[in-house]
């Protein structure tokens, strides 16, 4: 068995060519390794460097939006990379990262999915897989150490996520895509142990297109004993501190040692911040929509318009109740639990119910209503969709798990529905309603289900429709399959109204539940992510204030954090542990496993590397389409132009005005090197 070829990495990659049934092991440069850190650096690098996208694939029309869509073409490549701390000791490492290009935007994504898939791929000796091409039949891939196969798997087809799993126990970790990703539907996600989820832009749908249904990853010891770390004493130092920085915040009462995220909604409504009836609002109130800019001057209604919960005036929802606190409340015998090892922070919780006089033990998989949903779930799958019980939102985010399918984008589908109903704006032929695909709830199979705010079966019911619809089919779910932004388009194409005005993102990806029209200098970090509106890709150091002020101030420490957080994404750390593991621990850490003495600061100037190559990747494909980089930075129209009705940030959208936004915007392009119209050097 071949050893690793550098200090802290295997120095390969597995590349698969499912048109051909092709698998080969590609060795990469050391310097590529050292420059791109590993996780999301060097899978960029890789991806801009073996880029197997044909110039056909721009010919390929999206089935709903009628525009290209190169992300469906089999040439697209999909990477699934790991870090230099997988497979190590450091705390909240049991992370990978999957790039690609977004079947939801058609732009660079990456995305993050815990467990020990990351761990086991390392172990087995791969840096990352890198796959192309697209199977006639739906396959899976079986790795075990450097060994790999591809199987034809026709029993696997329609199989849910957690079936999937079961099926395929005893290969190791499996990574697996449900009915979502199989239909194509735009906004699904591959899967791991029950519930972790690589959840943002839609590459549940690349596996689809692919006809891959899963990946199973095993490590021998063997195996294990070939990985090469240069100072194993410096590593165990480094990792010491680290674990006692974290039992430190625990002992100190961290509410986030004790509820993960899932207090987010207690703070977000007070800032005004979390999603509230499709982003109309964003203290959990929901507001009349009637009263909303977006309704000012419409057209009549092209349906008959649904009586929603707000017609009698404004009505607020118990954030409470909808926060992690009220779940474990009524959850007494919940636990919380590590999902990726090792990690002492164990921000996962689930019940253990008593079944048949028998009580759970252990951390239950495959269960539904166990699972203690996390914050940008209950926001989008909850006061999103007018909910106000984290009870409630449980069965929509089983149904995402099951089905393979990202929660923050399926509250953004289905509450723009719930809109568009409740102002007439659906097209006639659709109605305002659905047949129940199964009994749930108060419902029976065929029932008609409405689509209103407030209800709590309508999620798990209207997402199960979703995926048994065809993509394109001239329907409301076969519409709804390219999700809310192409949803929008198709609804305002068809019927004249301005659906686009109700969507809330940047390039395509649906906003996450932190509005940024309550938080000063937020809505530049969405712009200027080269994935779009992402809360995972930039952060400030302290409160900035309402963005009635304007943010040019911040826009040096906004680049500083996002080089910082592509090193964090990189070696791959989970974000929840940056506060216990600081700048010098990681770039310690990093030293001891790579033998490299670089600095934080000289991590940081190689993310900027990385940073500009996605960035150029995303230009040179715009310029394909005659599309202008400055434009697709903007955010969409509800985010800058639709003030917030009540909360703390009454009266505010994202800039103080147009033109601090265009100066927060050049001054962005200016300290980052790029030209007046936002296109870097590198691959400009």
């Amino acid at each position: 068995m071949d050893g690793w070829h550098f200090d802290g990495f295997p120095g390969r990659v597995l590349y698969v060519d499912l048109s051909t049934g092709n698998i080969e092991t590609r060795t990469i440069p050391h310097a590529w390794c050292l420059e791109g850190m590993g996780g999301k650096g060097l899978a960029t690098r890789v991806l801009v460097e073996w880029d197997t996208t044909e110039t056909a694939a721009y010919d390929l029309v999206h089935p709903v939006t009628g525009g290209s869509d190169v992300a469906r073409h089999p040439s697209t490549p999909l990477l699934v990379f790991t870090g230099p701390f997988q497979g190590t000791k450091v705390g909240s490492a049991g992370r990978a990262v999957v790039v690609s290009r977004s079947p939801l935007t058609d732009v660079y994504i990456d995305t993050y999915v815990g467990g020990n898939l990351g761990h086991r791929l390392r172990e087995a000796g791969w840096d990352g897989l890198f796959v192309t091409g697209a199977s006639e039949a739906l396959v899976r891939l079986e790795i075990a150490d450097l060994e790999a196969r591809l199987v034809p798997c026709p029993e696997l087809e329609g199989a849910t996520t957690w079936a999937c799993e079961q099926a395929l126990d005893g290969l190791g970790e499996c990574f697996s895509i449900g009915p979502g990703g199989e239909a194509g539907v735009r906004f699904a996600s591959p899967i791991t142990a029950g519930r972790r989820a690589a959840g943002r832009g839609g590459t549940g749908a690349q596996f689809g297109f692919k006809r891959l249904k899963a990946i199973t990853v095993s490590a021998s010891s063997e195996a294990r004993d070939l990985a090469r770390i240069h100072d194993p004493a410096a590593l165990a130092e480094a990792v010491t501190f680290q674990r006692k920085e974290m039992g430190l915040k625990r002992r100190a009462g961290d509410p986030f040692y004790a509820f993960g995220t899932s207090r987010g909604p207690l703070y977000a409504s007070e800032n005004d911040r979390m999603p509230t009836a499709n982003y109309t609002a964003a203290d959990g109130v929901v507001p009349s929509l009637s009263k909303a800019t977006v309704a000012v001057g419409s057209a009549p209604p092209s349906s008959t318009p649904i009586t929603g919960m707000s017609e009698d005036g404004p009505v607020a929802l118990d954030t409470h109740r909808l926060s992690g606190e009220h779940w474990h409340d009524e959850h007494p015998d919940a636990r919380q639990s590590g999902c990726c090892a090792p990690c002492p922070i164990a921000c996962e919780a689930a019940d253990r119910p008593t079944v048949e006089g028998v009580r759970t033990r252990g951390r239950p998989v495959h269960v539904n209503r166990v699972e203690r949903p996390e914050y940008e779930t209950l926001a989008m799958m909850g006061s999103n969709l007018g909910l106000t019980s984290s009870l409630d939102v449980m069965d929509g985010n089983d149904a995402c798990n099951r089905l393979g399918l990202d929660t923050i984008s399926s509250g953004a589908a289905l509450s723009l529905v719930c809109e568009l109903a409740e102002r007439g704006w659906l097209p006639e032929a659709w109605g305002p309603s659905f047949a129940a695909p199964f009994a749930f709830g108060a419902y029976e199979k065929g029932d008609d289900v409405t689509w209103r705010f407030g209800d709590a079966a309508l999620p798990p019911l209207a997402l199960a429709a979703l995926c048994a619809a065809a993509p394109g089919d001239g329907s409301l779910f076969g519409t709804l399959h390219g999700g809310a932004v192409a949803f929008a388009e198709s609804v305002e194409s068809l019927t004249g109204h301005p659906a686009t005005r109700c969507t809330a993102h940047c390039k395509g990806l649906d906003l996450p539940a932190w509005d940024p029209r309550g938080k000063r200098g937020n809505a530049l970090a969405y712009m200027t992510a080269n994935v779009g509106a992402s809360h995972m890709r930039a952060g400030y150091r302290a409160p900035t204030g309402l963005p009635n002020d304007s943010a040019l101030d911040l826009v040096p420490e906004l680049i500083e954090s996002q080089n910082s957080i592509v090193v964090r994404d990189s070696l791959i750390l989970c974000a929840f542990a940056k506060g216990a593991s600081p700048d010098a621990m990681l770039a310690k850490a990093w030293t001891a496993i790579t033998g490299d003495e670089a600095t934080w600061g000289d991590l940081c100037e190689r993310a900027g590397v990385q940073w500009d190559l996605a960035r150029g990747w995303n230009v040179a494909h715009w310029r394909v389409l005659g599309r202008e980089a400055a434009i697709e930075d903007l955010l969409s129209w509800r985010l800058r132009r639709e003030p917030l009705p009540s909360g703390v940030a009454e009266g505010c959208v994202s800039f103080r005005d147009d033109d601090d936004e265009a100066a927060c915007l050049s001054a962005y392009y200016r300290l980052r090197g790029w030209d007046a119209a936002g296109r870097p050097g590198v691959n400009a």
